[in-house]
């Protein structure tokens, strides 16, 4: 009997492997990548994302909605893109596969003008600043309009595979290469890291609920600059340093809703987690 065919687009992402790995053995996965290819595993089907229109008819039980344009710290950003990538292709995914369970990976930054030092819970109305948090919500209120969806708002997520373009990446690249971490401020902004292998859990499992859902993808717990900063330096000696200040505030949430609707998700350990990614990192320089 053939087994059931998900579609995962997004593949090259480090998420995309996770939750490959995840449904793998249940499912064919078909993926869908973008510009590159070099993390796709082998022996799947692929195609461009240009080619998608070819897949018009294939009855994917799941499709794991993974590509997301994210413009870089300090980056104004790409307003064609940032409609393109986050708010048109939700859009014509969700025209092409009806009969599709989508699963679309949305961001917290949905609530980036909620006051600082609340804990944010799935009640929490969206409040959006930035363009790129602005294209997430409109793309999420397209996905509400598909017959069968699960939103899932993800947090900083880390990991092995992932781009050196924010926070953790880039203080274990400056411990490497300058045996130094240089911290904002006293490095006391609170942040929430959640492991790739966990947000791909969350997400495997939110496409088996019946429901229709909007969930969060974060960890139960939150840690400062400081906090982060102290524990890569136990795996690469360094310096600890601050400069200036940081008027960042920080972001803390309320899991409970997550866990009573997909199970009680056992998180990753971040100092195993933030090794691992030392490492792997290292083998780079």
């Amino acid at each position: 009997m053939a087994r059931s065919e998900i579609l995962i687009i997004g593949i090259n992402s480090f998420l995309g492997k996770a939750i490959y790995e995840l449904t793998k053995t249940k499912y064919a996965v078909v993926g869908v990548y973008n510009n590159n290819k070099e993390n796709i595993p082998d022996g799947i089907e692929t195609l461009h994302i240009d080619a998608i229109d070819t897949l018009k008819g294939r009855d994917f039980s799941q499709i794991y909605l993974i590509s997301s344009y994210v413009p870089g710290a300090g980056e104004k950003g790409d307003d064609q893109k940032l409609t393109e990538v986050n708010v048109l292709l939700p859009r014509a995914i969700s025209e092409l596969f009806p009969g599709s369970r989508i699963v679309f990976c949305s961001s917290v930054s949905v609530y980036e003008n909620v006051s600082g030092g609340e804990n944010i819970s799935c009640i929490n109305n969206p409040m959006p600043q930035s363009k790129y948090a602005l294209s997430k919500l409109w793309g999420e209120r397209i996905i509400e309009d598909h017959p069968s969806y699960a939103i899932i708002r993800i947090s900083s997520m880390y990991g092995v595979g992932m781009k050196a373009i924010t926070f953790i990446p880039r203080i274990i690249e400056n411990a490497i290469l300058k045996g130094e971490i240089i911290l904002q401020g006293l490095g006391n902004r609170m942040q929430n890291y959640i492991h790739v292998d966990d947000v791909a859990d969350i997400a495997v499992r939110a496409a088996s609920l019946s429901e229709n859902i909007t969930l969060l993808a974060v960890n139960d717990s939150s840690y400062s600059n400081k906090n982060i900063a102290e524990m890569i330096l136990e795996i690469i000696p360094g310096k600890l340093s601050f400069s200036g200040e940081d008027y960042s505030k920080s972001s803390l949430y309320d899991n409970a809703a997550t866990h009573a609707a997909v199970g009680r998700i056992e998180f990753k350990d971040i100092k195993t987690g933030l090794r691992e990614l030392a490492e792997w990192s290292a083998k780079k320089f």
